[in-house]
């Protein structure tokens, strides 16, 4: 046994929420144009969602969420309960193994989204973090 102290993961998001809060705070915005290798992998790997799952408090290009709907991506709006919501109304959408999670959010979110997809044998294949504003971008598949 170890002496070290151990946190549930409901204490470790919570720490991890309240650091990431002043990021957020400042407001992130999903570039237009790709500019670098990981915002071109970013938009490749958006063109593959089924639903894109979005912190409503980051604001997503106009122009990027046209091309994300008219590929056939359903934006949902994550709520202050991620868990709640994949479990509820949303379950048929969210917990089917073929669809494909895209996400823009903060990384408690992300944490969260993450273990619940796991649950239906989905795993992360893309994730990047903006440093400057705090958005966290990934793709669960």
């Amino acid at each position: 046994m170890s002496d070290s102290p151990s946190s549930t993961r409901r204490q470790f998001v919570a720490g991890a929420a309240l650091t990431g809060t002043a990021t957020l705070a400042s407001g992130g915005q999903i570039a237009a144009e790709p500019t670098s290798l990981t915002s071109l992998s970013l938009e490749s790997a958006a063109q593959r969602a089924s639903v894109v799952l979005h912190d409503p408090r980051i604001q997503i290009d106009p122009a990027v969420r046209a091309r994300l709907e008219a590929s056939g991506a359903r934006f949902i709006e994550l709520t202050n309960d991620p868990v709640r919501q994949w479990r509820g109304e949303l379950a048929g959408v969210l917990a089917d193994p073929g669809t494909r999670l895209f996400g823009v959010s903060n990384w408690p979110d992300f944490l969260m989204v993450r273990g619940l997809a796991a649950e239906s044998r989905r795993h992360v294949r893309h994730e990047s973090l903006d440093p400057a504003t705090g958005v966290f971008t990934w793709l669960i598949a």
